[in-house]
């Protein structure tokens, strides 16, 4: 979805499929050799020369669901379906399975229902709801602050949603996927939320972050660490498109201490997780360029928060 600027009439240049802000501060859209430097809010008009635009389209509640983003910097369009904007086209950017299957049919829309909202209750063994973690990402990603944050492998949109009820008009949320079954399913949740609280939406790949340098206030990511190829990069990528100061989010899964656990995680290792030690999380945020808080740890589950150096 693409949301209309305010005051006016014309659609305004993309937030990624639900806002302005993302795709106005600087696109490196699926190979374009150029990043577009950020473009000023009062200057966001979507048919100017360099400024990235719509292209027809069709609206909803104020929000474009389909029609065609341009990217200013190499004149190449970009559909915008379904509710999100996709920057990869045919690419999967899928590297493992545990990513494949997120592309099955039905995947998204089971995923939160059959999953997400007892996830870490199962993980923790006590009652850890949706709410309370929300809570902990918020305040570790330090979201008062306000301005433009991203949601690295968003899925179904839990992270995307909960940080665009906070911040409301102070700020937007990008999140980001390479499933279109899960982006698909977010754009469908976003459908119920009050206007203004409402995140972007975009196929795009961690690995390879279509922005500019410094175009973010934040990240956060949940759960999705453990499922990326190579997190090292993910960590490096979103180290660069955070504004100096900038922070980091993450809830993760460590390596069971249990016997049984660890044959579990074994098993699932086969199809691409990786669960970390304590220590090799505050390595990889570190070496990306990040200074570390502390871990918070419950069982395999652990919270990590950082700041951009």
């Amino acid at each position: 979805m693409l949301r209309r600027a305010a005051g006016s009439s014309a659609p305004s240049s993309t937030r990624c499929a639900a806002s302005t802000r993302a795709w106005a501060a600087g696109p490196r859209a699926a190979g374009a050799a150029k990043r577009v430097p950020p473009v000023p809010a009062r200057d966001r008009a979507p048919r100017r020369r360099g400024r990235p635009g719509v292209d027809g389209g069709t609206e909803q509640d104020g929000y474009l669901t389909s029609g065609l983003a341009r990217d200013p910097a190499t004149g190449r369009t970009y559909p915008v379906k379904d509710g999100y904007l996709d920057l990869l086209g045919r690419r999967t950017g899928a590297d493992n399975v545990a990513n494949l299957t997120n592309f099955l049919p039905g995947a998204g829309r089971s995923y939160e229902p059959l999953w997400r909202r007892r996830s870490l209750t199962l993980l923790t063994g006590r009652k850890f709801a949706n709410e309370q973690e929300l809570v902990k990402i918020r305040d570790l990603v330090r979201v008062e602050r306000g301005g433009l944050y991203l949601d690295l492998g968003c899925s179904a949109g839990l992270y995307s949603r909960g940080l665009a009820a906070s911040l409301g008009d102070r700020g937007d949320v990008l999140g980001i996927d390479i499933s279109p079954s899960m982006l698909k399913e977010a754009a469908r949740r976003t459908r119920a939320l009050r206007p203004g609280a409402v995140p972007s939406l975009a196929r795009a790949d961690a690995e390879a972050l279509p922005f500019a340098d410094g175009a973010f206030a934040g990240a956060v990511c949940g759960g999705s660490l453990n499922e990326f190829g190579d997190p090292a990069r993910v960590l490096r990528e979103t180290r660069r498109v955070l504004a100096p100061g900038g922070r980091i989010a993450i809830m993760g899964l460590l390596r069971a201490a249990s016997p049984r656990g660890r044959r579990l995680q074994r098993f699932l290792s086969t199809g691409g997780i990786r669960f970390f030690e304590e220590a090799q999380v505050t390595s990889l945020l570190d070496h990306a360029g990040f200074d570390p808080d502390p871990l918070e740890v419950h069982n395999v589950v652990f919270f990590a928060g950082a700041t951009r150096r």
